[in-house]
């Protein structure tokens, strides 16, 4: 799928017809209206090893693989019908495509404004056992356009509550902060700008972090400053707090309309995967994550 920039669609990751696979639709269906963008469903068809999706010859297996695809069909259009009724008059479209969920959506990152992913909450077994939020995580990895991802439980359409939006003053954070300034434009809400600062762990330290403190509410107030001047119609503000990223930044989340995060690149993110913030904030996050990919991500 390769779009100009101005008709790029809204990609749904269609996974079943489980809940969190129709509040992804629903919420994707929302955000398409919002920026009058098409939306887009995909559907990946996931082969077993041991069959050809395509014989040259009719096998016993067949009739599976028709089955199979029918069912694939099945909920891709039960899909399109729940955006459909979702946002009516939306454009919607969807499409089966071959291969393995998180190979297919990366792919469709290429061509997207925003690709919007379902995701089970999970046990904090499964959390220590999983290889990092299914498919969620590798695509967010890879991607070449931000990627929501919205949680089985909650509301459908994007509540009441402000952008949040993690800032560290890094590149990353820079496109994250444009990425939630639009995203409030087109909601019509207001910004919260988070700063995270480290915990002092020592007597010194617990002296040093008043100033600490003082320095991320002088840099917030540097840094809204500076946004007001490109969305003077949004209103922002800001606070800092003590603590790991992702702790913070969910604590934060609960009333949110989405919270919004950054990554460093390629090595940075990939590199740190299953410890970065935006791969954390997949299990932990309250509200609709957005991960926004850098430069070098888009490569």
């Amino acid at each position: 799928m390769s779009e100009a920039p101005g008709n790029q669609p809204v990609v749904a990751g269609l996974d079943d017809d489980g809940e969190a696979g129709r509040r992804a639709v629903r919420w994707a269906a929302h955000e398409a209206a919002l920026r009058g963008r098409p939306l887009h469903i995909v559907h990946a068809l996931d082969w077993p090893p041991v069959v050809d999706p395509d014989p040259a010859h009719a096998t016993p297996w067949e009739e599976w693989r028709a089955r199979f695809r029918d069912e694939g069909r099945r909920l891709l259009d039960g899909a399109r019908e729940l955006a459909s009724a979702a946002e009516p008059g939306l454009a919607v479209t969807g499409a089966l495509v071959d291969g393995k969920p998180k190979t297919v959506l990366t792919k469709a990152t290429a061509g997207a404004a925003l690709v919007v992913l379902g995701s089970r909450r999970l046990s904090s077994l499964q959390e220590a056992l999983t290889t990092g939020g299914g498919v969620a995580v590798p695509v967010i990895a890879h991607a070449r356009c931000p990627v929501a991802v919205v949680r089985q439980s909650g509301p459908d359409k994007a509540g009441a509550g402000p952008v949040v939006v993690g800032f560290d003053g890094s590149p990353g954070s820079e496109r994250a902060m444009a990425y939630a300034f639009e995203a409030a434009v087109a909601h019509g809400a207001e910004v919260l700008v988070v700063r995270v600062c480290h915990m002092p762990m020592t007597v010194a330290g617990a002296v040093a972090a008043e100033a600490a403190m003082r320095d991320a509410l002088a840099a917030l107030e540097h840094e809204l400053a500076r946004w007001a001047e490109k969305y003077p119609d949004v209103r922002a503000r800001g606070e800092a707090g003590f603590g790991h990223p992702v702790r913070v930044l969910a604590d934060v989340s609960g009333d949110a309309l989405c919270l919004v995060v950054g990554t460093r690149g390629l090595e940075g993110f990939r590199g740190m995967l299953l410890g970065s913030v935006g791969g954390g904030l997949v299990h932990h996050a309250e509200c609709p994550l957005v991960v926004v990919p850098g430069d070098r991500d888009r490569a």
